[in-house]
Protein backbone atom coordinates (compact mmCIF):
# COMPACT_ATOMS: atom_id res chain seq x y z
CA UNK A 1 0.00 0.00 0.00
CA UNK A 2 1.01 3.80 -0.29
CA UNK A 3 -0.36 5.93 1.47
CA UNK A 4 -0.73 10.10 1.14
CA UNK A 5 -3.17 12.47 3.54
CA UNK A 6 -3.73 14.55 0.38
CA UNK A 7 -3.78 11.67 -2.08
CA UNK A 8 -7.05 12.19 -4.74
CA UNK A 9 -8.19 8.83 -6.78
CA UNK A 10 -10.30 9.11 -10.10
CA UNK A 11 -11.36 5.47 -11.06
CA UNK A 12 -12.07 4.84 -15.01
CA UNK A 13 -11.09 5.98 -18.22
CA UNK A 14 -13.74 7.73 -19.92
CA UNK A 15 -14.98 11.25 -20.37
CA UNK A 16 -16.72 11.38 -17.43
CA UNK A 17 -13.60 10.00 -15.13
CA UNK A 18 -11.08 12.82 -17.31
CA UNK A 19 -13.47 15.48 -16.73
CA UNK A 20 -12.83 14.66 -13.02
CA UNK A 21 -9.14 14.11 -13.29
CA UNK A 22 -8.68 17.57 -14.77
CA UNK A 23 -10.83 19.57 -12.17
CA UNK A 24 -10.38 17.48 -9.11
CA UNK A 25 -9.98 20.56 -6.11
CA UNK A 26 -6.11 19.72 -5.65
CA UNK A 27 -2.83 22.24 -4.40
CA UNK A 28 0.74 22.02 -4.29
CA UNK A 29 1.88 18.64 -2.49
CA UNK A 30 -1.31 16.73 -3.48
CA UNK A 31 -1.41 13.67 -5.15
CA UNK A 32 -3.86 12.62 -8.34
CA UNK A 33 -3.81 8.81 -9.41
CA UNK A 34 -6.51 7.71 -12.02
CA UNK A 35 -6.88 4.22 -12.50
CA UNK A 36 -8.45 2.63 -15.54
CA UNK A 37 -8.74 -0.16 -18.14
CA UNK A 38 -7.88 1.66 -20.90
CA UNK A 39 -6.15 4.97 -18.84
CA UNK A 40 -3.71 5.13 -21.85
CA UNK A 41 -6.59 6.61 -24.28
CA UNK A 42 -8.27 8.35 -20.88
CA UNK A 43 -11.27 10.56 -21.56
CA UNK A 44 -12.08 9.12 -25.00
CA UNK A 45 -13.52 5.68 -23.70
CA UNK A 46 -15.74 3.37 -25.92
CA UNK A 47 -17.90 6.60 -27.50
CA UNK A 48 -14.96 8.60 -28.60
CA UNK A 49 -12.01 6.04 -28.81
CA UNK A 50 -9.67 5.94 -32.02
CA UNK A 51 -8.73 3.57 -34.50
CA UNK A 52 -5.56 2.28 -36.36
CA UNK A 53 -4.47 4.70 -39.08
CA UNK A 54 -5.57 2.61 -42.16
CA UNK A 55 -9.00 1.38 -40.63
CA UNK A 56 -11.68 2.77 -43.44
CA UNK A 57 -13.82 3.40 -40.32
CA UNK A 58 -11.83 5.19 -38.24
CA UNK A 59 -13.34 8.69 -38.89
CA UNK A 60 -17.10 7.37 -40.24
CA UNK A 61 -18.92 7.33 -36.92
CA UNK A 62 -19.94 10.85 -36.11
CA UNK A 63 -21.41 12.79 -32.96
CA UNK A 64 -25.13 12.82 -32.90
CA UNK A 65 -25.70 16.28 -32.48
CA UNK A 66 -23.93 19.10 -34.24
CA UNK A 67 -20.22 19.99 -32.96
CA UNK A 68 -21.01 23.10 -30.89
CA UNK A 69 -24.55 21.03 -29.46
CA UNK A 70 -21.84 18.61 -27.53
CA UNK A 71 -19.75 21.29 -26.11
CA UNK A 72 -19.71 24.73 -27.39
CA UNK A 73 -16.38 25.06 -26.94
CA UNK A 74 -15.22 22.84 -29.74
CA UNK A 75 -16.56 24.30 -32.30
CA UNK A 76 -13.94 26.66 -32.08
CA UNK A 77 -11.35 24.33 -31.65
CA UNK A 78 -12.30 22.63 -34.68
CA UNK A 79 -12.07 25.83 -36.64
CA UNK A 80 -9.13 26.08 -35.05
CA UNK A 81 -7.64 22.95 -36.72
CA UNK A 82 -9.42 22.46 -39.67
CA UNK A 83 -6.95 22.04 -42.59
CA UNK A 84 -5.77 18.98 -40.93
CA UNK A 85 -8.95 17.82 -39.85
CA UNK A 86 -10.29 18.63 -43.48
CA UNK A 87 -6.60 16.77 -45.07
CA UNK A 88 -7.62 13.70 -42.46
CA UNK A 89 -11.45 13.30 -43.91
CA UNK A 90 -10.44 13.86 -48.33
CA UNK A 91 -10.73 11.34 -50.06
CA UNK A 92 -12.50 9.04 -47.08
CA UNK A 93 -15.92 7.09 -47.37
CA UNK A 94 -18.64 7.88 -46.63
CA UNK A 95 -18.23 11.61 -48.24
CA UNK A 96 -18.45 13.57 -44.81
CA UNK A 97 -16.68 16.53 -46.73
CA UNK A 98 -19.16 16.50 -49.75
CA UNK A 99 -22.06 15.55 -47.70
CA UNK A 100 -21.59 19.51 -45.35
CA UNK A 101 -20.00 21.33 -48.39
CA UNK A 102 -22.35 24.28 -47.88
CA UNK A 103 -21.49 24.37 -43.97
CA UNK A 104 -18.21 24.64 -44.77
CA UNK A 105 -18.18 27.06 -47.32
CA UNK A 106 -19.70 29.59 -45.21
CA UNK A 107 -16.91 28.40 -42.24
CA UNK A 108 -19.80 26.92 -40.07
CA UNK A 109 -18.06 23.87 -38.45
CA UNK A 110 -20.19 24.70 -35.70
CA UNK A 111 -23.28 23.04 -37.68
CA UNK A 112 -21.08 19.97 -38.78
CA UNK A 113 -21.68 16.30 -37.37
CA UNK A 114 -17.97 16.19 -36.82
CA UNK A 115 -16.17 12.43 -36.57
CA UNK A 116 -16.20 11.36 -33.09
CA UNK A 117 -12.80 10.39 -32.76
CA UNK A 118 -11.78 13.98 -33.80
CA UNK A 119 -13.80 14.76 -31.02
CA UNK A 120 -11.72 12.02 -28.93
CA UNK A 121 -9.05 14.42 -30.07
CA UNK A 122 -10.50 17.33 -28.95
CA UNK A 123 -11.21 15.80 -24.94
CA UNK A 124 -7.45 14.32 -25.37
CA UNK A 125 -6.51 18.19 -24.89
CA UNK A 126 -8.57 19.32 -22.61
CA UNK A 127 -7.72 16.39 -20.34
CA UNK A 128 -4.13 17.27 -21.09
CA UNK A 129 -4.31 20.81 -20.62
CA UNK A 130 -6.04 20.05 -16.96
CA UNK A 131 -3.33 17.32 -15.92
CA UNK A 132 -0.45 20.00 -17.06
CA UNK A 133 -2.27 22.84 -15.01
CA UNK A 134 -2.25 20.50 -11.74
CA UNK A 135 1.79 19.63 -12.61
CA UNK A 136 2.40 23.35 -12.43
CA UNK A 137 0.85 23.81 -9.30
CA UNK A 138 3.02 20.82 -8.04
CA UNK A 139 0.63 18.04 -7.94
CA UNK A 140 2.15 14.98 -8.75
CA UNK A 141 0.17 13.17 -11.68
CA UNK A 142 -0.08 9.23 -12.26
CA UNK A 143 -2.43 7.38 -15.04
CA UNK A 144 -2.50 3.76 -13.64
CA UNK A 145 -3.48 0.98 -15.98
CA UNK A 146 -5.98 -1.37 -13.81
CA UNK A 147 -8.84 -2.79 -12.89
CA UNK A 148 -10.27 -1.87 -9.51
CA UNK A 149 -11.48 -4.46 -7.79
CA UNK A 150 -12.55 -3.10 -4.42
CA UNK A 151 -12.94 0.52 -2.32
CA UNK A 152 -12.77 -0.15 1.28
CA UNK A 153 -13.08 2.81 4.01
CA UNK A 154 -9.64 3.09 5.86
CA UNK A 155 -8.64 5.45 8.49
CA UNK A 156 -6.61 7.80 6.07
CA UNK A 157 -9.48 7.61 3.98
CA UNK A 158 -10.33 4.56 1.38
CA UNK A 159 -8.08 1.75 0.68
CA UNK A 160 -8.45 0.88 -3.23
CA UNK A 161 -8.02 -2.98 -4.23
CA UNK A 162 -7.16 -3.66 -8.36
CA UNK A 163 -7.46 -6.98 -9.71
CA UNK A 164 -3.84 -8.21 -9.73
CA UNK A 165 -3.51 -7.68 -5.78
CA UNK A 166 -1.93 -4.64 -5.59
CA UNK A 167 -3.44 -1.75 -3.98
CA UNK A 168 -2.97 2.03 -2.62
CA UNK A 169 -5.05 4.31 -0.58
CA UNK A 170 -7.07 7.49 -0.49
CA UNK A 171 -7.62 10.90 0.85
CA UNK A 172 -11.19 10.90 -1.62
CA UNK A 173 -11.94 9.03 -4.43
CA UNK A 174 -13.83 9.83 -7.64
CA UNK A 175 -15.62 6.74 -9.22
CA UNK A 176 -17.01 7.19 -12.88
CA UNK A 177 -17.67 4.13 -14.51
CA UNK A 178 -19.22 5.34 -17.67
CA UNK A 179 -22.36 4.11 -19.65
CA UNK A 180 -23.96 1.09 -18.70
CA UNK A 181 -23.12 -2.39 -21.10
CA UNK A 182 -25.34 -3.65 -24.13
CA UNK A 183 -28.15 -6.11 -23.62
CA UNK A 184 -27.26 -9.63 -23.97
CA UNK A 185 -28.31 -10.46 -27.47
CA UNK A 186 -25.73 -12.25 -29.43
CA UNK A 187 -23.14 -13.15 -26.76
CA UNK A 188 -23.97 -16.94 -27.10
CA UNK A 189 -24.88 -17.01 -30.61
CA UNK A 190 -21.72 -18.33 -32.69
CA UNK A 191 -19.55 -16.43 -34.45
CA UNK A 192 -21.69 -15.07 -36.43
CA UNK A 193 -23.26 -12.55 -34.21
CA UNK A 194 -21.87 -10.00 -32.13
CA UNK A 195 -22.79 -8.17 -29.24
CA UNK A 196 -22.34 -4.75 -30.60
CA UNK A 197 -20.60 -3.20 -32.85
CA UNK A 198 -17.70 -1.18 -31.51
CA UNK A 199 -14.20 -2.79 -31.56
CA UNK A 200 -15.30 -6.16 -33.21
CA UNK A 201 -14.96 -3.95 -36.64
CA UNK A 202 -12.10 -6.42 -38.05
CA UNK A 203 -14.27 -9.90 -36.92
CA UNK A 204 -16.94 -7.86 -39.13
CA UNK A 205 -15.66 -6.94 -42.09
CA UNK A 206 -13.93 -10.58 -42.31
CA UNK A 207 -17.39 -12.01 -42.17
CA UNK A 208 -19.41 -9.63 -44.84
CA UNK A 209 -20.30 -11.42 -48.06
CA UNK A 210 -21.42 -9.82 -51.39
CA UNK A 211 -24.90 -9.49 -51.69
CA UNK A 212 -25.88 -10.79 -48.02
CA UNK A 213 -27.72 -8.71 -45.47
CA UNK A 214 -26.29 -7.38 -42.12
CA UNK A 215 -29.03 -7.68 -39.74
CA UNK A 216 -29.00 -4.83 -36.96
CA UNK A 217 -31.24 -5.71 -33.54
CA UNK A 218 -32.17 -1.73 -32.72
CA UNK A 219 -32.56 0.95 -35.10
CA UNK A 220 -31.54 3.67 -32.73
CA UNK A 221 -27.71 5.72 -33.20
CA UNK A 222 -25.69 2.62 -32.75
CA UNK A 223 -27.86 0.91 -36.08
CA UNK A 224 -26.77 4.33 -37.59
CA UNK A 225 -22.85 3.45 -37.13
CA UNK A 226 -23.29 0.31 -38.45
CA UNK A 227 -24.32 2.01 -42.05
CA UNK A 228 -21.16 4.16 -41.17
CA UNK A 229 -19.10 1.45 -40.86
CA UNK A 230 -20.61 -0.86 -44.42
CA UNK A 231 -20.68 2.84 -45.90
CA UNK A 232 -16.73 2.74 -45.13
CA UNK A 233 -16.08 -0.34 -46.65
CA UNK A 234 -18.82 -0.40 -49.52
CA UNK A 235 -20.40 0.95 -52.32
CA UNK A 236 -23.72 2.77 -51.03
CA UNK A 237 -24.77 0.20 -54.08
CA UNK A 238 -24.03 -3.10 -52.50
CA UNK A 239 -24.75 -2.24 -49.06
CA UNK A 240 -27.84 -4.13 -47.29
CA UNK A 241 -29.47 -3.98 -44.44
CA UNK A 242 -31.92 -5.58 -42.33
CA UNK A 243 -32.97 -3.52 -39.49
CA UNK A 244 -35.68 -4.36 -36.59
CA UNK A 245 -37.09 -2.36 -34.68
CA UNK A 246 -39.96 -2.87 -31.80
CA UNK A 247 -41.20 0.62 -32.23
CA UNK A 248 -40.60 1.26 -35.48
CA UNK A 249 -39.06 4.94 -34.25
CA UNK A 250 -35.91 5.75 -35.51
CA UNK A 251 -33.96 9.23 -34.48
CA UNK A 252 -34.25 12.39 -35.96
CA UNK A 253 -31.61 14.52 -36.81
CA UNK A 254 -30.86 17.93 -35.28
CA UNK A 255 -29.98 20.37 -38.74
CA UNK A 256 -28.53 23.39 -37.77
CA UNK A 257 -29.89 26.46 -40.08
CA UNK A 258 -28.40 29.87 -40.90
CA UNK A 259 -29.48 32.06 -39.35
CA UNK A 260 -30.35 29.43 -36.12
CA UNK A 261 -33.74 28.99 -34.86
CA UNK A 262 -34.19 29.49 -31.21
CA UNK A 263 -35.04 26.89 -29.39
CA UNK A 264 -38.48 26.37 -28.43
CA UNK A 265 -40.23 27.49 -24.83
CA UNK A 266 -42.68 25.32 -23.87
CA UNK A 267 -45.96 26.05 -22.38
CA UNK A 268 -47.30 23.36 -19.76
CA UNK A 269 -49.21 23.87 -16.85
CA UNK A 270 -49.16 21.42 -13.74
CA UNK A 271 -49.24 20.20 -11.46
CA UNK A 272 -50.25 16.22 -12.96
CA UNK A 273 -50.64 13.81 -10.81
CA UNK A 274 -48.94 10.56 -12.94
CA UNK A 275 -46.05 10.41 -15.02
CA UNK A 276 -48.61 9.29 -17.86
CA UNK A 277 -50.67 12.54 -17.41
CA UNK A 278 -47.39 14.69 -17.73
CA UNK A 279 -46.15 12.49 -20.63
CA UNK A 280 -49.23 13.48 -22.57
CA UNK A 281 -48.99 17.06 -21.67
CA UNK A 282 -45.67 17.06 -23.08
CA UNK A 283 -46.64 14.74 -26.46
CA UNK A 284 -49.53 17.39 -27.07
CA UNK A 285 -47.35 20.12 -26.42
CA UNK A 286 -44.38 18.75 -28.62
CA UNK A 287 -47.55 18.46 -31.18
CA UNK A 288 -48.22 21.87 -31.21
CA UNK A 289 -44.51 23.14 -31.53
CA UNK A 290 -44.15 21.09 -34.71
CA UNK A 291 -47.40 22.61 -35.78
CA UNK A 292 -47.95 25.95 -35.27
CA UNK A 293 -44.26 26.97 -34.78
CA UNK A 294 -42.60 24.77 -37.72
CA UNK A 295 -40.09 23.03 -34.76
CA UNK A 296 -37.92 20.88 -35.49
CA UNK A 297 -35.70 18.43 -33.26
CA UNK A 298 -32.80 21.18 -33.41
CA UNK A 299 -35.12 23.65 -31.92
CA UNK A 300 -37.33 20.91 -29.55
CA UNK A 301 -34.54 19.28 -27.29
CA UNK A 302 -32.12 21.77 -26.65
CA UNK A 303 -35.97 23.82 -25.42
CA UNK A 304 -37.06 21.07 -23.55
CA UNK A 305 -33.45 20.34 -22.13
CA UNK A 306 -33.14 23.85 -20.79
CA UNK A 307 -37.09 23.69 -19.60
CA UNK A 308 -37.24 20.64 -17.75
CA UNK A 309 -35.28 21.49 -14.68
CA UNK A 310 -35.26 19.11 -11.87
CA UNK A 311 -36.86 22.46 -9.49
CA UNK A 312 -39.63 22.64 -12.66
CA UNK A 313 -40.27 19.00 -12.74
CA UNK A 314 -40.94 18.42 -9.19
CA UNK A 315 -44.12 21.52 -9.35
CA UNK A 316 -45.26 19.47 -12.13
CA UNK A 317 -44.89 16.43 -10.53
CA UNK A 318 -44.85 16.36 -6.87
CA UNK A 319 -44.90 12.67 -6.56
CA UNK A 320 -41.72 11.54 -6.45
CA UNK A 321 -42.23 7.96 -7.01
CA UNK A 322 -43.71 9.11 -10.19
CA UNK A 323 -41.29 11.92 -11.20
CA UNK A 324 -38.57 8.95 -10.86
CA UNK A 325 -40.66 7.23 -13.92
CA UNK A 326 -40.70 10.50 -16.62
CA UNK A 327 -36.68 9.92 -17.16
CA UNK A 328 -36.22 7.63 -19.67
CA UNK A 329 -40.04 7.79 -21.45
CA UNK A 330 -38.66 11.57 -21.83
CA UNK A 331 -35.16 10.93 -23.30
CA UNK A 332 -37.20 8.58 -25.77
CA UNK A 333 -39.12 11.41 -27.11
CA UNK A 334 -35.98 13.40 -28.13
CA UNK A 335 -33.58 10.80 -29.12
CA UNK A 336 -31.28 12.01 -31.87
CA UNK A 337 -29.01 10.65 -34.57
CA UNK A 338 -26.44 11.70 -36.63
CA UNK A 339 -28.19 13.93 -40.15
CA UNK A 340 -24.98 12.30 -42.63
CA UNK A 341 -26.28 8.65 -41.37
CA UNK A 342 -29.84 9.02 -41.17
CA UNK A 343 -30.10 11.08 -44.95
CA UNK A 344 -28.15 7.70 -46.27
CA UNK A 345 -30.59 5.34 -44.27
CA UNK A 346 -33.77 6.99 -45.78
CA UNK A 347 -32.06 6.75 -49.53
CA UNK A 348 -30.90 3.55 -49.07
CA UNK A 349 -34.29 2.62 -47.62
CA UNK A 350 -36.25 4.01 -50.74
CA UNK A 351 -34.00 2.11 -52.67
CA UNK A 352 -34.75 -1.29 -51.31
CA UNK A 353 -31.03 -1.86 -50.00
CA UNK A 354 -32.56 -1.63 -46.40
CA UNK A 355 -35.18 -3.71 -45.10
CA UNK A 356 -37.42 -2.63 -42.20
CA UNK A 357 -38.76 -5.28 -39.64
CA UNK A 358 -41.17 -4.04 -37.45
CA UNK A 359 -41.31 -6.81 -34.07
CA UNK A 360 -39.73 -7.43 -31.27
CA UNK A 361 -36.30 -9.88 -31.41
CA UNK A 362 -37.01 -13.05 -28.96
CA UNK A 363 -33.60 -14.55 -29.28
CA UNK A 364 -30.60 -15.21 -31.58
CA UNK A 365 -29.01 -18.54 -32.53
CA UNK A 366 -26.14 -19.76 -34.33
CA UNK A 367 -26.35 -21.06 -37.58
CA UNK A 368 -23.97 -23.20 -39.97
CA UNK A 369 -24.55 -19.64 -42.28
CA UNK A 370 -24.52 -17.08 -39.44
CA UNK A 371 -27.04 -17.22 -37.12
CA UNK A 372 -30.57 -16.30 -36.94
CA UNK A 373 -33.21 -13.88 -35.45
CA UNK A 374 -36.79 -14.84 -34.18
CA UNK A 375 -38.95 -11.88 -33.99
CA UNK A 376 -42.51 -11.75 -32.66
CA UNK A 377 -44.22 -9.29 -35.15
CA UNK A 378 -47.76 -8.45 -35.86
CA UNK A 379 -47.97 -11.16 -37.96
CA UNK A 380 -46.21 -13.83 -36.13
CA UNK A 381 -43.12 -15.14 -35.24
CA UNK A 382 -40.57 -15.47 -37.77
CA UNK A 383 -36.91 -16.34 -38.22
CA UNK A 384 -34.30 -14.00 -40.13
CA UNK A 385 -30.73 -15.53 -40.93
CA UNK A 386 -28.09 -13.90 -42.23
CA UNK A 387 -24.00 -14.21 -42.40
CA UNK A 388 -24.31 -11.20 -39.53
CA UNK A 389 -26.96 -9.89 -37.18
CA UNK A 390 -25.32 -6.97 -34.75
CA UNK A 391 -26.96 -5.92 -31.48
CA UNK A 392 -27.94 -2.39 -31.63
CA UNK A 393 -30.32 -1.87 -28.88
CA UNK A 394 -28.03 -0.18 -26.81
CA UNK A 395 -28.67 0.02 -22.94
CA UNK A 396 -32.26 1.25 -22.27
CA UNK A 397 -34.28 1.58 -19.52
CA UNK A 398 -32.17 -1.74 -18.47
CA UNK A 399 -29.84 -1.03 -15.15
CA UNK A 400 -26.61 -2.78 -15.79
CA UNK A 401 -24.18 -2.09 -13.33
CA UNK A 402 -20.59 -3.12 -13.53
CA UNK A 403 -19.34 -5.46 -10.31
CA UNK A 404 -17.44 -2.31 -8.54
CA UNK A 405 -20.59 -0.35 -8.91
CA UNK A 406 -23.12 -3.69 -8.15
CA UNK A 407 -20.66 -3.61 -4.88
CA UNK A 408 -21.26 -0.49 -3.82
CA UNK A 409 -25.36 -0.76 -3.98
CA UNK A 410 -24.97 -3.69 -2.24
CA UNK A 411 -23.81 -1.85 0.86
CA UNK A 412 -25.80 1.08 0.11
CA UNK A 413 -23.32 3.56 -0.92
CA UNK A 414 -25.49 3.78 -3.91
CA UNK A 415 -29.35 3.58 -3.83
CA UNK A 416 -31.69 2.64 -6.43
CA UNK A 417 -34.48 5.13 -7.06
CA UNK A 418 -38.06 4.40 -6.18
CA UNK A 419 -38.73 2.84 -9.37
CA UNK A 420 -35.43 0.63 -10.00
CA UNK A 421 -34.75 2.29 -13.06
CA UNK A 422 -31.82 4.29 -11.92
CA UNK A 423 -29.06 5.13 -9.69
CA UNK A 424 -29.54 7.66 -6.67
CA UNK A 425 -26.41 9.69 -5.19
CA UNK A 426 -26.13 12.05 -2.53
CA UNK A 427 -25.72 15.94 -3.00
CA UNK A 428 -22.40 16.69 -4.40
CA UNK A 429 -22.80 13.02 -6.23
CA UNK A 430 -21.33 12.00 -3.01
CA UNK A 431 -21.61 8.13 -2.34
CA UNK A 432 -21.27 6.32 1.20
CA UNK A 433 -18.61 7.30 2.87
CA UNK A 434 -17.21 10.91 3.28
CA UNK A 435 -14.82 11.58 0.36
CA UNK A 436 -16.30 9.21 -2.04
CA UNK A 437 -18.28 10.86 -5.09
CA UNK A 438 -19.65 8.63 -8.24
CA UNK A 439 -21.16 9.79 -11.45
CA UNK A 440 -22.48 7.87 -14.37
CA UNK A 441 -25.51 7.97 -16.94
CA UNK A 442 -26.99 5.50 -14.67
CA UNK A 443 -27.45 8.54 -11.81
CA UNK A 444 -30.91 9.75 -12.56
CA UNK A 445 -31.28 11.58 -9.18
CA UNK A 446 -28.77 13.42 -7.21
CA UNK A 447 -29.77 14.46 -4.12
CA UNK A 448 -33.21 15.24 -4.05
CA UNK A 449 -33.21 16.08 -7.73
CA UNK A 450 -34.74 14.10 -10.41
CA UNK A 451 -32.76 14.22 -13.59
CA UNK A 452 -35.60 15.03 -16.53
CA UNK A 453 -33.12 12.79 -18.92
CA UNK A 454 -30.90 10.58 -18.46
CA UNK A 455 -27.06 11.54 -18.13
CA UNK A 456 -25.83 10.28 -21.71
CA UNK A 457 -24.96 14.30 -22.52
CA UNK A 458 -21.40 15.24 -22.38
CA UNK A 459 -22.13 18.26 -21.70
CA UNK A 460 -24.59 17.87 -19.10
CA UNK A 461 -22.10 15.45 -17.17
CA UNK A 462 -19.21 17.96 -17.13
CA UNK A 463 -21.33 20.68 -15.49
CA UNK A 464 -22.16 18.40 -12.82
CA UNK A 465 -18.67 17.45 -12.14
CA UNK A 466 -18.05 21.44 -12.04
CA UNK A 467 -21.24 21.68 -9.79
CA UNK A 468 -19.55 19.19 -7.15
CA UNK A 469 -16.05 20.78 -7.19
CA UNK A 470 -17.56 23.97 -6.19
CA UNK A 471 -19.69 22.34 -3.54
CA UNK A 472 -16.60 20.68 -1.88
Amino acid sequence: MTASRRHHVVIGDGATAAAFAESAPLGPGDRLTVIGRDVANLGRGLAYGDHAADAPWRYAYLLNSPSAAVLPEFADWLTSRWEDVAAAMAGRKPDWLGFGAEHIAAGDHAALFAPRAIFGDYLTDLLNTGLDRHRARGVQVELMAGDVRAVEPADTGFRIFLSDGTGLEAARVDVAPGAPTMDSFCTDAGPGAFPMLYGREEAIRERLCPGASVVCIGANAAMLDVLRFLQSLKDDADIRMTVISATGLKPEPLIWTRPRRPAVTPQIDGPFETCAAFLQAMDDEIARLRRDEGATMSELRPGFKTWATPDRLARLLPDLRERQRVTHPLERRFRRGTHDSIAAYHRLLAEGQITEVQGCAQKVRQTPGGACVEVATPQGRVPIEAPIVINCTGPGTRLALDPLSDGFLRRGWLRLTEDGGGLRVGDGLSAGPEGLRYLAPTVTMIGDAVMAMPLYDLGTLRDEVARANAAS
